[in-house]
């Protein structure tokens, strides 16, 4: 059950969404602001099943270009 107010809300459970919740409740952690469970992702269909499949794509194409890399 969603709590019906979050101080964290990513909207999409695709391969960004996931990655940007995954990485803030690690800072939340690290930082000592909370235990990362109060980070919620939402998602209409399953994960995975909107745009996901072509933001790969971009990451893979981007990662070995040097200026990319280094963002």
């Amino acid at each position: 059950m969603i709590s019906s107010s979050s101080p964290y809300v990513i909207v999409g459970a695709g391969i960004h969404g996931l990655s940007t919740a995954l990485h803030l409740a690690r800072e939340l952690r690290t930082r000592g602001l909370g235990s990362g469970a109060d980070v919620v992702v939402l998602e209409k269909s399953r994960p995975g099943a909107g745009a996901s499949g072509i933001a790969c794509g971009v990451i893979r194409n981007n990662y070995f270009q040097p200026a990319m890399s280094e963002l």
